[in-house]
């Protein structure tokens, strides 16, 4: 039988680039590149100060982690030996298997004590995690929670994405946040959600159930989830369609990045805050379980 390829279009992560901003800590020397990405993107979120009163012990942090693939790459290379020959099957590699892997590096560089949770689901398990963060704030366990979302791209995720359309662009890296019950010229307003579904009917009714977010006056941004595809498209396209102000679709430019999706969407309204007077609207149909939006604003 002859061998074929298959190739798909991807935005893969300048590694160069990465090397140059990601922290140094001896535990990334064998990181697989989901946690490479999840440490930088945690770094750049928390901001120098932050970062050495946490290593100080001056200050509590939460870490929440959420995926959909999580360290598929080192899973890969680990049961590829195992199966080839389950005498060298590398033990130093399992531990870059395990879906908590990112957390714990992170934990680790920081010298972070605090609950270190990940949650897998699809995208707009983003959410989720923003949620999970909200509640250790307001019940006093964390002075400050760090919420992540990252992915690395492989062959598997890959075939995966083209099972939804071979349009697809698969593309990897990471968004953080870092969240507090403090004044601050950001703030999140509202989050709506989840609302669950199971088929293509039950998630329009799950994304007209949150769409109460909507503002009428224009100034707000809406950054959907949209792909440029019309068959993925629909039931969010159909719900959005009133929105009278501006709007950002990052997947039509950033490709799929599966679990980070949403995540990329937030920073995105986030930066956008900073240049325009309105709020920023989050729209996440999520995959093929749950829908959130969320409306931020300057205080």
């Amino acid at each position: 039988m002859e061998d074929v390829s298959i190739c798909y279009d991807v935005r893969a992560v300048d590694t160069l680039a990465l090397r140059g901003a990601m922290p140094k800590h001896p535990r990334l020397r064998r990181a697989s590149g989901v946690s490479k990405f999840a440490i930088t993107a945690a770094a750049e979120a928390l901001g120098e100060e932050r970062i050495a009163k946490i290593q100080n012990h001056e200050m509590r942090l939460g870490i929440v982690v959420s995926f959909i693939n999580g360290c598929v790459n080192y899973s890969n290379r680990f049961y590829s030996e195992a199966l080839n020959d389950p005498a060298f099957a590398s033990p130093i590699v399992f531990p870059e298997t395990v879906f908590n892997a990112p957390a714990s590096h992170i934990a680790a560089y920081l010298g972070s004590d605090g609950p270190a949770y990940t949650l897998l689901g699809d995208s707009s398990t983003w959410f989720s995690a923003i949620d999970v963060a909200r509640g250790w704030l307001d019940t006093d366990q964390v002075d400050g929670c760090l919420v992540l979302c990252a992915e690395e791209l492989d062959w598997l995720s890959c075939e995966g994405l083209s099972y939804y359309s071979r349009q697809l662009k698969g593309t990897e890296g990471a968004a953080a946040i870092y969240l507090e019950n403090s004044p601050s010229d950001t703030r999140l307003e509202c989050l709506l959600g989840p609302a669950p579904y199971t088929s293509s009917a039950e998630k329009k009714d799950a994304l007209n159930a949150i769409w109460q977010i909507d503002k009428e006056d224009g100034k707000d941004l809406l950054v959907d989830g949209l792909t440029g595809i019309p068959r993925l498209d629909r039931a969010e396209a159909e719900t959005s369609a009133s929105w009278s102000g501006d709007r950002i679709s990052p997947q039509t430019t950033l490709g799929s990045g599966m679990g980070a999706n949403c995540g990329f969407q937030t920073v995105i309204a986030l930066e956008a805050l900073k240049h325009h007077d309105g709020a920023s609207v989050v729209f996440a149909g999520g995959g093929n379980q749950q829908a959130f939006a969320a409306r931020f604003s300057q205080a």
